[in-house]
């Protein structure tokens, strides 16, 4: 007889090479850390002012369990002085604290305190309280979404500080040149505003709305957020009454998803319903309607109504090999009003600067030899003057076969900004790179920008080179234009990335105007019942602390990363939910150090302080020929192992052995015939061609 059962492949549990289900997920060991960025500038001018700058900003945390306690802090000191003048300025604040835990069966972040409400149908809003929603980062990759990118140009060694709702989420020194910076948060909506800071103290700000394709969710599936808590201001300050919040979409069908939402309080509230539609071939929409109610405290205001539309469209072109990213219109009533608009009017008795209209479409073109990239936003206020932006960027690689190997790249980027009472704002930047040996380029910028009918320009050559651990540049620019005193410029740059830091100093020379010298640090320390160990920063994120047996200078992975004196060091960054690999690079290990497990995997939930050791053995390596009292040799397979019964060698024919892992005198335990059979001691580390050192086993 034979029975044979077939399991529907719905039943099964999903599957994914690149995905490890939940019950296999750690939460790491208790611990505390401080992560953090530290950047100085010092300036002197010609007419002998002077000028210091000093910012920092991290995250503090503790892990207790499968909760995760953090910190977010930021300070900045500023002093200028010269002749009578002398100003001083400093400020640090904790900007965020909270505490969160991953919720891995419902793929949810559970959040309590200060927290940040990031939201695909309402304006985001910061709040204290709590707050459940759904992490599709718990979710197979394939279903993960997308995390938005930083592009701009720096003019000097420079700062770049990205902020939401006022709170720095990233800040990065960069030299001069374009810039990426594509490390942020997936999880991150709205508007972002982002500080270009010079080594000149001047700033150059514009902000960056974080698009999400139509509001679409996969068949039977729920996404989720809800939260309870007042609304908050300037990092800490509280106002109004509680408000519940929450939205939720879900996949009808194939091609349907709905998705709607509510924030409610005893002055405010508002309702939104939306529907998705995927046109397959035609692309995919989303329309949804807002209906606001808000109750002033001033009687002059008394009750306001008012609806906001909105219709998104994205769609890929693959046989025109083209992209509409994202493509929008939002209209919304006079009277309407977000929950952050009502709370800060209500509170400040002054009208928001409220949107009309809004159109926005971002595009992507993909040639055979180019890229090409548009975007254009048109923006229309009930109490200001109409803005439009256009933006342009697109790059081409260059061969130059008979410098080198490597491919050369010309990207140019154009952008305008223009408002209805004749300002128009622009700049343009043409950006050449061309390869020399091997890590080496040359590089040259031109940038042009009209600022208030007053041109300006900036030409700039550069040569720049990198290592596998370091890299650096040195740049000589010429800047003139309208109302500008011309100058010409030289600036250097240096990064390097250490075992427990990523160091950066530049300087730059500005004859008859300043001169400039600058240095940042990126670092971290984590201290566990397993010891301490500093490290790159984590971004107060995942981490992996790794042990070599209390032996020191052990490389793992790509070798940068080494074990402090104590044996320990910690991996940086790692990924949530995902399974990571730490590992002992072998190549790269001392010849007196031997590795007996090499590789491990481990997969962490958000913020986990994970732990792996590795046995790792130090002492020197050699041939020996071992015999027993009576002139013979042990028995080929005999085990060869140290006072901690770790195995250093085998023996082979006539005795000869090969051990690992010995240090002079130590005592050395022969096994055969699952039992101790006698026991030698190493005296002799020379090895030669002739012979080996004899060790005999009494």
């Amino acid at each position: 007889m034979s029975l044979k059962m077939t399991i529907p492949q719905l039943w099964m549990e999903y599957r994914d090479p690149y995905w490890v289900p939940p019950k296999l997920w750690e939460e790491g060991i208790n611990g505390l850390f401080v992560d953090y960025s530290a950047n100085i500038s010092a300036t002197k001018e010609t007419d002998g002012d002077k000028r210091v700058y000093l910012s920092g900003n991290g995250t503090s945390g503790i892990n207790i369990g499968a909760w995760r306690l953090r910190g977010d802090f930021n300070g900045t000191y500023q002093k200028q002085h010269g002749g009578s003048y002398s100003q001083e300025k400093h400020n640090f604040d904790f900007s965020r604290l909270y505490a969160f835990r991953s919720l891995k069966e419902s793929a949810a972040l559970l959040t309590l305190g200060e927290n940040n409400f990031y939201s695909d149908v309402f304006d985001s809003w910061q709040y204290t309280g709590i707050s459940i929603e759904s992490d599709d980062r718990m979710l197979p990759p394939k279903l993960v979404g997308y995390a938005p990118e930083i592009i701009g140009v720096a003019k000097t060694n420079a700062i770049v500080i990205v902020r939401s709702q006022d709170r720095i989420i990233s800040e990065t020194s960069v030299p001069p040149g374009p810039f990426r910076i594509q490390t942020l948060d997936s999880g991150i909506r709205g508007v972002l505003d982002v500080t270009v800071r010079e080594e000149s103290g001047e700033e150059n700000k514009f902000s960056l709305s974080t698009a999400s394709l139509p509001y679409l969710t996969r068949p039977g599936r729920v996404n989720y957020k809800a939260a309870l808590g007042k609304t908050r201001y300037d990092n800490r300050h509280l106002t109004g009454d509680p408000v519940i919040s929450g939205e939720l979409s879900y996949g009808v069908s194939n091609a349907w998803s709905l998705y709607g939402g509510a924030q409610l309080n005893a002055y405010y509230q508002s309702a939104a319903l939306g529907i998705g539609r995927d046109l397959f071939s035609f692309g995919a929409v989303a329309v949804d309607i807002t209906q606001s109610f808000a109750d002033y405290s001033d009687d002059n205001k008394g009750h306001l109504q008012g609806r906001s539309y909105r219709f998104n469209y994205a769609k890929s072109f693959e046989d025109l090999r083209t992209d509409i990213t994202f493509a929008g219109y939002r209209f919304a009533d006079k009277e309407y009003r977000t929950l952050m608009q009502y709370m800060d009017e209500d509170r400040t008795g002054h009208s928001p600067r409220a949107t009309k209209e809004n159109y926005q479409v971002y595009l992507n073109k993909y040639f055979d030899d180019f890229n090409l990239s548009l975007n254009y936003q048109y923006s229309t206020y009930w109490q200001d003057d109409p803005q439009t932006q256009y933006g342009l960027y697109a790059n081409t690689s260059l061969n130059f076969a008979s410098l080198s190997q490597y491919s050369g790249n010309i990207a140019i980027s154009a952008t305008r900004t223009e408002r209805s009472n004749g300002y128009e704002d622009d700049a343009i930047n043409l950006y050449l790179t061309i390869p020399l040996y091997s890590g080496h380029s040359l590089t040259f910028s031109e940038l042009y920008s009209r600022s208030n009918k007053k041109n300006q320009y900036n030409h700039n050559v550069g040569y720049s080179g990198y290592g596998e651990r370091d890299n650096y540049s040195l740049t000589m620019g010429y800047n003139h234009g309208q109302d500008v005193d011309s100058q010409t410029s030289l600036s250097g740059f240096y990064s390097r990335d250490l075992s427990d830091a990523s160091v950066s100093i530049n300087g730059s020379y500005v004859p008859h105007q300043y001169r400039s010298i600058g240095a940042s640090i990126n670092s971290g320390i984590t201290i566990t019942t397993k010891g301490a160990a500093l490290h790159l920063s984590a971004h107060g994120d995942t981490r992996l602390m790794v042990e070599t047996s209390d032996i020191g200078g052990v490389p793992l992975n790509h070798g940068v990363t080494k074990t402090n004196r104590f044996g320990l060091a910690v991996i940086p960054n790692v990924n949530s939910y995902r399974k990571s690999s730490a590992s002992i690079n072998t190549s790269k290990l001392p010849n007196n150090i031997e590795a007996l497990s090499a590789t491990s995997d481990i997969t962490l939930t958000k913020g986990a302080i994970g732990y792996r050791s590795f046995p790792v053995m130090k002492g020197e390596k050699l041939f020996s020929v071992i015999t027993l009292p009576n002139g013979k040799n042990p028995p080929f397979g005999a085990s060869v192992r140290n006072k901690n019964n770790i195995e250093l060698g085998i023996v082979g024919e006539q005795g000869i052995t090969w051990i690992v892992g010995v240090m002079p005198n130590d005592l050395l335990n022969l096994y055969w015939g699952n039992k101790l059979q006698c026991s030698t001691q190493v005296t002799e580390f020379k090895n030669s061609a002739e012979s080996y050192p004899v060790l005999i086993c009494h």
